[in-house]
């Protein structure tokens, strides 16, 4: 197995100008870079930065409708020509924001074809906008494209992936990922999110956690859920939605989940994946909009993913 872990992004990314109010505004990609860049001492080796590919409209058409997909361009077209980011379906989109959509849904299947190809045993892909809110044919939850549906749409028509696991973490229930994917019995979708009423035998692709949950918790409701997936099915590949708006401190989370503790996290993926998918990981960036936490937080996703000690 490769030693090596892809830091896949584009400088596309940084340029979906939502204002800085927003969010999911243009600082958060930047935060995360600098953070990386700081660590880079013991991330330099283990480590392959690798400029994403956008993706093409036939890739994208594999989840979304024409329809939508004419609908994103032309918005931003008019953006471009009024000087100022317009809304759509409340994502705001600025003229730069198809470049940006391209290069995040992109990003994703370059890191998903490097772990395919054998080049690197893991990757991440630093993109923005996020993906597990937009639907097939509408934004959402501040996203135009879904990236991590794409790759998995991907994954099974390019690359013949008998199963795609799908795990997502977040502030929020990943449905609209779910709804994404339905008609492909071949990926599987694990949602673990805040839910103030948690059940106490959850379900097993949906797993909520009490509010204000630690990384612990978090970390223990993950397990046992991947832990349920009988031997048969087993995937292929798995591929990680990171909504760190799981991280304690995020303006619009529920968790309390700190950046050590998402070391833990991933680890614990990690050596799933690596027991039940051949080590084939691909983790893409979803929400986490406090953006140092956030930046921390990568910074420990990665040494764990590179099998580093944590930070």
């Amino acid at each position: 197995m490769p030693k090596v872990t892809a830091y896949v992004s584009h400088e596309s990314c940084s340029l979906h100008d939502t204002g800085w109010s927003h969010p999911d505004h243009q600082g958060r990609l930047p935060a995360v870079t600098r953070a990386v860049y700081r660590d880079m001492v013991a991330l330099y080796e283990p480590l392959l930065q690798v400029e994403g590919l956008p993706a093409t409209e036939a890739q994208l058409l594999r989840v979304h409708t024409r329809r939508y997909v004419d609908d994103v361009r032309r918005t931003a077209i008019a953006a471009a020509a009024e000087g100022r980011p317009l809304e759509l379906g409340g994502v705001p989109v600025s003229g730069a924001s198809w470049d940006a959509a391209l290069a995040a849904a992109g990003s994703a299947l370059t890191a998903a074809d490097a772990v395919m190809r054998g080049d690197v045993r893991n990757a991440f892909a630093a993109v923005r906008p996020p993906g597990r809110g937009a639907g097939a044919d509408g934004p959402g939850e501040h996203s135009l494209f879904n990236n991590v549906a794409v790759a998995a749409r991907h994954l099974r028509e390019v690359h013949g992936s008998a199963r795609v696991q799908v795990v997502a973490w977040g502030a929020r229930p990943a449905e609209v990922m779910r709804q994404v994917l339905a008609g492909d019995p071949g990926v599987g979708v694990l949602s673990i999110h805040p839910q103030p009423d948690a059940p106490a035998e959850p379900h097993r692709s949906d797993v909520a956690v009490p509010v204000g949950s630690d990384g612990a918790a978090f970390l223990r409701a993950m397990q046992g859920a991947l832990n349920a997936v009988p031997p048969e099915e087993s995937p292929d590949f798995v591929l990680l939605s990171a909504g760190f708006d799981i991280l304690a401190g995020d303006p619009l989370g529920g968790l309390a989940v700190t950046p050590r503790e998402v070391y833990d996290l991933t680890l614990g993926l990690r050596e799933w994946a690596e027991a039940r998918a051949g080590g084939r990981l691909v983790s893409v960036l979803e929400g986490g909009y406090h953006a140092s936490a956030t930046a921390d937080a990568v910074v420990q996703h990665l040494r764990a993913l590179a099998g580093l000690p944590h930070a």
